[in-house]
Formats: structure tokens, C-alpha cells, sequence
């Protein structure tokens, strides 16, 4: 079965249809909805190497994605919703952002900073849309290894 997308534009100043998103989808009945958060960047713009050195290498993609998924119940369980972000930056990446002044709130909880795979973090029961959302392209701008102009691009299944 194939996974539809419908994909998005917008900028770090004006993120309601993103926030709209979060809201509509706070919980959901089966794990098959998320959000991806990408920097826009056009089509040879950034260098994304070689398949060699995405093979071998100890760091994720080049272009960094912010990934969020809402909370759902499995096998009667309430699995909290999480957020990640895979990037380039290599290990302790989350360092990097305290560095820059982005902290991760007490109520989130960190389960991985690694270096191929990224951040995961899961989210209390309740939390705020907007500050999943700023954390987001705050964090995308930091650890993307190249300068972009703050517009992103988001993929939602549908």
C-alpha cells in the first residue's frame, strides 16, 4: 500500500497551517500519521555526497529533517507522541542546540542523541503545538549544515 503525502510551503514566521496540523491530529487511532519538516532548498543547491559516504559514514543526511508523530494506543497502551530530527551535525547534537540557546523542556524526554540516526524525544501527555513547532525550525536551522532563507517544506500523510 503506498503512503500519500500532501506537501507544503512555509516560512519559520508563519507556521498556522502547520500548528492547525499538530491540532487536528493530537491523537490518532493507529500509528500511521506524521509530519516532515524539511528546509527548502532547490534542486542542486546543497551537495549531498556520495552513496559511499552515506554508507560508511557515522552522520545522517546532509539536508536535516524534523519528524513528528502523534500519540496513538498500541495493544491498549498509550504510546506518547514523539518528535525526531536526523542531521548532519555527527554526536551531541543536542549540545549543539543548548550552545545556541535551544533548550529541550523539562517534560520532554530524550531518548537518543545519535549521531546516524538523531534526536528522539517523547512529549507529555499535554504540550504545547506551538513550541513543538518553534523547536522545530529553530533546531533545523542550527543543525543544517548549509545557510537557507527559513522557508520549509512539510510532508503530511494523508
Amino acid at each position: 500500500m503506498a503512503i500519500s503525502y500532501r506537501t507544503f510551503r512555509f516560512s519559520a514566521h508563519n507556521f498556522d497551517e502547520i500548528i492547525m496540523v499538530l491540532q487536528a491530529n493530537h491523537h490518532v487511532s493507529e500509528q500511521n500519521f506524521w509530519l516532515h519538516i524539511e528546509p527548502f532548498v532547490e534542486d542542486g543547491q546543497v551537495h549531498t555526497s556520495s552513496i559511499f559516504w552515506r554508507m560508511f559514514s557515522s552522520r545522517g543526511p546532509i539536508v536535516p529533517k524534523f519528524t513528528w508523530v502523534p500519540s496513538y494506543e498500541r495493544k491498549e497502551q498509550l504510546m506518547p507522541a514523539q518528535i525526531g530530527i536526523t542531521h548532519p551535525v555527527g554526536t551531541k547534537a543536542v549540545n549543539r542546540l543548548k550552545d545556541f540557546g535551544i533548550e529541550i523542556p523539562e517534560n520532554w524526554s530524550l531518548h537518543q542523541d545519535h549521531p546516524k540516526r538523531g534526536i528522539v524525544l517523547s512529549l507529555p501527555e499535554v504540550y504545547s503545538q506551538d513550541d513543538v513547532v518553534n523547536f522545530a525550525v529553530r533546531s533545523l536551522q542550527i543543525l543544517s549544515p548549509f545557510e537557507f532563507d527559513g522557508s520549509y517544506i512539510a510532508s503530511v500523510t494523508v
